[in-house]
């Protein structure tokens, strides 16, 4: 019978915690073989969790992990995520008013199979309904505090779409006790030494002495890179001349019910960043993230006080610091980066986790091919440079396409010479049409042609193609026919959900 294969995580957090759940549940049956994880962490630190944000993809995640939904919402604080509503990321408020958009999860509404968004376009622009609200309900339903499911539903399924808020603290401790429960080692100590052999690692020395090989060694030990970069080697590719945000001051917002609990995040755009804001069963987590190059720590702080209606003086919080890029060698030898010291995006759609998800996702088609000898590490690299420079358009298209020109940082936000060609040809075909599938060449991307359309459209994009002519007979069927399907989704979801009220308040009695 062939030996266990030996998984040696060093790091603990979301990064580490949930790397060992996963593999811990998933990879056994690939390989048909016993899988040893052993997870090594400096210290028992506690996380202040203020609340991080999720996408979709962490309903299939966690199911993988064969943990249970209501488990996990109960044990992680967590709450229903739907969507991100930007306020005032279109136009400076003191000019044209508070102003803002939604991006809701979820498939747009078609018609017949037929996307209607280049009928939309051709409707005046004191005619059309916002773009969300025409082609998805889902604004509609988590603005008016329904959540996407109700108790009947399967776990990880619901009427709609959604993701979670949750407590970060809380949710590694929770993996921590799940993963110890099924036989992984914690050994709570330093690394002091990494033998190297070329681009393997041979071995890991712990300050007790200790001595510890494996065959896959994973770094989860933050913006250190320890392990993937130990030999100071491997390229980083920093992305801070596209996404200026570079800080980070948190704090929270106790609540004083449920009833406080929305089901969407916030983001507030600000003088040289913007403001998260994500409610959580007890509490607010709110963030001001920020670019240092435009504002100081002090006044990012004064701004975020003045968010959440606090003195200054007399706010709570921390400051964290980001390194925005990743490393070229995501994979290298026999180690593998995955959270941090992987790389780091902006949180502003919510990508942190995700990109840990679709690290483990990846691994579990690669591991095998490595362990039979193999070396999948050319291909899974360059899958996760796709994940990060998808996720970087993205990102940089909620700054650019912006009106605002109050400030330095949202003035040079558009500046060209910031804006990554491979975005500035996109914007450039869709002047004249609508994003499509076809824009992008990988399956492998965070988002896809839906999302672009949500917050092109959301931030007020015209294009060349958009001032067409009045309406005819075609565009107002086509309309009509959006109109139709769109209430008859509205009602079934109403139906077929319950207020996030009531469903949280019946989870507590769990």
């Amino acid at each position: 019978m062939d030996r266990g294969v030996r998984i040696v995580i060093v790091g603990g957090g979301t990064a580490g915690w949930l790397s060992a759940a996963f593999l811990q549940n998933q990879l056994p049956h690939t390989l048909n073989r016993s899988v040893d994880i052993t997870v090594v962490e400096a210290e028992d630190i506690p996380t202040v969790g203020v609340g991080e944000a999720t996408i979709p993809s962490i309903r299939q995640t966690l199911a993988a992990c064969g943990i249970e939904e209501h488990v996990f919402l109960k044990t992680c604080g967590a709450t229903f995520k739907q969507g991100i509503e930007f306020i005032n990321w279109r136009d400076d408020p003191r000019e044209k008013g508070i102003n803002s958009y939604f991006h809701p999860f979820g498939d747009q509404i078609t018609v017949a199979g037929q996307d209607a968004t280049w009928q939309w376009l051709q409707l005046a622009p004191d005619e059309r309904v916002p773009y969300a609200e025409q082609f998805s309900v889902q604004a509609e339903i988590a603005r008016s505090g329904h959540s996407p499911k109700n108790f009947r539903d399967k776990p990880y399924d619901g009427a709609l779409a959604y993701a979670y808020h949750l407590d970060a603290g809380k949710l590694a401790q929770f993996l921590k006790t799940l993963s110890k429960g099924r036989g992984a080692q914690h050994k709570v100590q330093k690394v002091v030494q990494i033998d190297r052999e070329g681009e393997d690692i041979g071995a890991i020395h712990l300050d007790n002495g200790e001595r510890i090989e494996a065959d896959l060694f994973i770094d989860c030990t933050g913006f250190a890179a320890r392990l993937i970069n130990s030999d100071e080697q491997n390229d980083f590719k920093s992305l801070s001349d596209t996404l200026f945000v570079d800080r980070a001051v948190v704090t929270r917002v106790e609540n004083e019910s449920l009833a406080d609990v929305i089901g969407y995040t916030k983001s507030t755009a600000q003088s040289a960043g913007w403001i998260w804001d994500i409610a959580l069963q007890d509490r607010r987590g709110v963030g001001h993230v920020y670019s240092s190059r435009y504002i100081d720590d002090d006044a990012a702080k004064a701004e975020l006080a003045a968010y959440v209606n606090q003195p200054v003086d007399a706010l709570e919080s921390r400051m964290l610091k980001m390194r925005i890029g990743y490393h070229d060698q995501q994979w290298r030898g026999n180690c593998v980066a995955i959270g941090l010291s992987s790389g780091f995006l902006e949180p502003l759609e919510s990508t942190g986790i995700y990109l840990i998800e679709m690290a483990n996702w990846a691994m579990l088609e690669f591991v095998p091919r490595f362990l039979a000898g193999a070396q999948p590490q050319g291909s899974y690299n360059r899958i996760l440079h796709n994940h990060y420079n998808n996720i970087a358009d993205f990102l940089k298209m909620h700054y650019c396409l912006s009106n605002r020109r109050d400030t330095a940082f949202w003035r040079d936000n558009c500046d060209p010479k910031t804006i990554p060609q491979s975005l500035q040809d996109n914007l450039k075909s869709w002047n004249a049409a609508v994003p499509s599938v076809y824009d992008f060449n990988s399956t492998t991307q965070c988002f896809s042609a839906t999302n672009y359309k949500f917050v092109l459209y959301g931030m007020g994009w015209k294009g060349d193609g958009s001032a067409g002519s009045a309406p005819n007979g075609h565009v107002g069927r086509m309309m009509e026919e959006l109109a139709q399907r769109r209430s008859k989704l509205r009602e079934f979801v109403l139906r077929d959900t319950v207020p996030n009220l009531a469903y949280f308040e019946a989870l507590q009695k769990l």
